[in-house]
């Protein structure tokens, strides 16, 4: 059955694992044949997702408390307008409005939870449909904020295979970060790449704790993303002539993804990592915390390695042993990407979402 869906995300745009799901979402609903909106207040978000064929709509309002009374208005009016069947929302305050408008039109509503949070506003979790991304974020909506497990549908984040084919022209800021990479790769250089938010669940510090260490060493980090920390990321870089590089969220990570030797995710809470399943994308031997939600894919030993939360030292030593065994390392990405293929592509993730809006009567 084919819908319309209006998909709304604030603050959409290339920085966060929310804007790559919503955009993929965007991307394969109108391959199907769906009509498919999205708003945001985001101005950026429309060239964002230009290539998806869906309608963009502006909505200033979204994500302003004190413009709660308007943006229902205003959000009234567009779904009035576009005869809307459905709005999937990914933001709990971008629910709470999609909810309002519910009670005046009639439209279905179904939100994704991407995130694990904390703080409980007693608004949240009340659309028709909740998916959860993993069991860590299925926990948290049952334990923490008291929904009912039998309206979760449990739906894994997930990747695009496209990816591995599509090659998109390279602007002339990504030629000049790549051929930085590409020098210190020619003289010896292992490069390690993470990729998110420059943000304290991230904990790229422990990272840069770890790359300290290894200054008299031929290894090159590269941080990609953008966010509070970007300007005390910077100073410790300077400080302490770490090999590495800060580069802001780019819509294409393919080229830095074939440029790594191997990714690490350090986050200290992780509902289901877009940048894990990239790694597993593109074959690339990954290292990652004990964060709930990437031992959920991740076996220390069987498709990539394991290290506490926050501490560099063992971070240092995964690092090591990595780049010093190309069996092993070859073998733990060879897994990871068999795992990805399987269970966390749009081939597998599509038809559950799509099963979703069919059930929506």
């Amino acid at each position: 059955m084919k819908r319309r869906i209006l998909h709304i995300s604030p603050d959409m745009g290339y920085n966060d694992g929310r804007s790559y799901y919503v955009y993929l979402l965007l991307k394969y609903l109108k391959r199907n044949g769906h009509e498919v909106f999205l708003c945001s207040n985001n101005p950026e978000a429309k060239e964002r997702i230009s290539d998806t064929g869906a309608e963009f709509f502006l909505m200033k309002e979204l994500g302003d408390k004190k413009k709660l009374l308007k943006g229902k208005s205003v959000l009234t009016d567009f779904v009035e307008k576009k005869r809307i069947e459905v709005i999937h929302s990914h933001h709990r305050f971008s629910e709470f409005i999609a909810n309002s408008v519910r009670k005046k039109t009639g439209v279905k509503t179904v939100f994704t939870a991407l995130s694990i949070v904390d703080k409980r506003y007693f608004i949240e979790y009340r659309s028709d449909r909740l998916i959860a991304v993993s069991n860590s974020v299925k926990k948290m909506l049952i334990n923490k904020f008291g929904v009912d497990g039998n309206k979760i549908h449990l739906i894994p984040n997930f990747t695009d295979t496209e990816e591995l084919t599509d090659k998109i022209p390279l602007t002339e800021d990504v030629k000049k970060y790549l051929s930085e990479i590409s020098q210190r790769r020619k003289v010896g250089f292992k490069i390690i790449l993470t990729v998110g938010r420059f943000h304290k669940d991230k904990d790229q510090i422990t990272l840069l704790k770890a790359s300290e260490s290894f200054k008299d060493n031929k290894f090159y980090f590269v941080f990609i993303g953008s966010g509070e920390l970007y300007s005390l990321y910077s100073e410790f870089i300077k400080e302490k002539s770490i090999n590495a590089i800060l580069i802001p969220s780019q819509k294409d990570l393919r080229p830095f993804y074939e440029a790594a030797d191997i990714c690490v995710l350090c986050s200290l809470t992780e509902p289901l990592s877009g940048f894990l399943l990239q790694s597993g994308l593109f074959s690339k031997p990954f290292i990652g915390s004990d964060a709930e939600g990437i031992l959920e894919v991740v076996r220390n030993n069987d498709n990539g390695l394991i290290f506490k939360r926050g501490d560099s030292a063992e971070l240092k030593n995964k690092i090591f042993m990595l780049s010093e065994d190309s069996n092993l390392s070859g073998l733990l990405s060879a897994k990871l990407h068999e795992d990805v293929m399987k269970s966390f592509t749009e081939k597998t993730v599509m038809p559950q979402i799509e099963e979703i809006y069919s059930s929506l009567s």
